[in-house]
């Protein structure tokens, strides 16, 4: 049974050692394959490398290939441009060449022109010059006439107007000394008069006793003397016996109304009481004496009620100040009042009753004194008027320098117009100098009155002066374009 199976086992056992082999070659085979297959695949891939590097080559050829057929081309086209260019050229210098055999002819003809033209310059420029001369010349006189008779009219005004003022400095200055001196005279007179009036007084109180009429009379009789001692002037600087209406409508006269700056008022009223006054000098007694002084203060105190209530400062027409002053004429009699024991009283009672009295030698005192409050005041309105008169002066200097620029520019506009007619007439190419000098050479025409020879001598160096710069503005451009050819 074995045996019988032995040779399919043998078979079958050579049948798995056959497969087995073939297996191995096949795969002895697949990876020779597999490895032709790799390098077939590299060698495919260098060859595609290949390939793309040729076609970058191929292409680069091709770009320098065109590259080469444009600058072909541009090289073409420059040897065109040269050829005409290189004609231009050959144009240009035959042109310029003849250019300049028609500028050396040019040339010779000017210097002959020029030569001719000389000959009348002088003269030309000379009957130019005569006439400019004569033009300014006239010119100036009508400036200068008109000048001084603007400078006339200004400062003929301003000259009077200076003297004037000189005038009243030196017034002012010598009124101012004057009364200097007279201030100080008149207070040395003062003493006498006060010495005088009241040995006057004394004297004039046996007169005067008991009649109130001639001791008012004779009162407003020492106190005008006093207002003309002042310097006051009347009708001016105070008035007397001027008539006044209070609001109620009651009448008053004052002796004197004394007028100040600023339109203020003093009112001086004057009281006389020499009866008791003279009691007392007359008295043989103390007793009798003081009865006369009593009588003398409470008459003076009569006189101060009296006054106060005639209310001046109620008065219409008048802006009295604060105080009204009661004029006492007999300076002894002022003094006796207020020496006496009662005499502050008295002057107190006065003071509040807005009374101030006075005497001959205080009352012209304060008038002086108004006085010279006057005086400033004229100064002061004569400075106003210096004042304006110099403002006006100004003004006049002022349209003076106006008038003196306007002149000035007048005369500097002339001068230009006449520069600019004369440099047109003989300067610049083709100068009217020139052409009429060619003129006439050409008509042959022989002027009775040459122009000036160094006129025309200018005309025709300008002249000479402006072709040259044409010429060689000709030749600078010739030579810019031969270089840039």
């Amino acid at each position: 049974m074995l045996m019988q199976w032995l040779p399919w086992v043998v078979a079958g056992l050579i049948s798995l050692l056959v497969v087995i082999l073939s297996m191995r070659m096949v795969r002895h085979n697949n990876q020779q394959q597999t490895d032709e297959l790799v390098r077939l695949q590299t060698q495919v891939q260098q060859r595609d490398q290949l390939a793309v590097d040729y076609a970058l080559q191929a292409a680069q050829l091709l770009q320098e290939q065109t590259s080469l057929e444009s600058a072909q081309q541009q090289l073409l086209s420059l040897q065109q441009q040269h050829s005409v260019l290189q004609g231009e050229h050959n144009q240009a210098r035959e042109s310029l060449a003849a250019n300049k055999v028609q500028l050396q002819a040019q040339e010779q003809a000017n210097a002959a022109q020029l030569e001719q033209l000389q000959q009348s310059k002088a003269e030309f420029e000379n009957f130019l010059k005569q006439f400019a001369e004569a033009s300014l010349n006239k010119q100036s006189e009508q400036l200068n006439t008109s000048n001084k008779q603007q400078l006339d009219l200004i400062l003929n005004p301003l000259r009077e107007q200076l003297g004037e003022f000189r005038k009243r400095v030196d017034h002012v200055y010598t009124q101012e000394a004057q009364d200097r001196r007279s201030l100080v005279e008149q207070i040395s007179q003062l003493k006498d008069l006060n010495t005088r009036l009241s040995t006057d007084a004394i004297n004039l109180t046996k007169a005067l006793k008991g009649d109130n009429k001639a001791q008012g009379n004779w009162g407003e009789m020492v106190l005008e003397k006093v207002l003309e001692q002042s310097g006051l002037r009347n009708g001016h600087e105070y008035q007397t016996q001027v008539n006044l209406t209070q609001t109620s409508g009651k009448r008053l006269q004052p002796d004197v109304v004394v007028h100040l700056p600023d339109n203020k008022d003093v009112i001086i009223d004057a009281k006389v009481s020499l009866v008791a006054y003279d009691r007392y000098h007359s008295a043989e007694d103390e007793t009798l004496r003081q009865q006369a002084l009593d009588e003398h203060l409470q008459s003076i105190r009569g006189h101060i009620a009296n006054l106060s209530g005639k209310s001046y400062e109620d008065a219409e027409g008048v802006r009295s100040l604060d105080y009204v002053l009661l004029f006492i004429p007999v300076e002894s009699a002022y003094m006796l009042a207020l020496q006496s024991d009662k005499g502050e009283a008295l002057f107190l009672d006065a003071m509040q009753r807005n009374i101030m009295l006075v005497s001959p030698a205080t009352l012209l005192m304060a008038l002086r004194t108004i006085h010279n409050i006057w005086r400033y005041e004229h100064q002061s309105q004569n400075a106003q008027e210096i004042a304006r008169q110099a403002e006006e002066m100004h003004k006049k200097l002022v349209d003076f320098v106006a008038a003196m620029n306007g002149v000035g520019t007048h005369l500097q506009r002339a001068h230009e117009s006449y520069d600019t007619a004369f440099k047109r007439l003989k300067t610049g190419r083709g100068n009217l100098i020139n052409r009429a000098q060619s003129i006439i050479k050409l008509g042959g025409i022989k002027p009775k009155k040459p122009l000036p020879e160094e006129l025309v001598q200018q005309a025709e160096e300008a002249d000479s002066l402006a072709l040259a710069a044409t010429l060689d503005s000709n030749d600078a451009a010739a030579s810019d374009k031969e270089s840039k050819v």
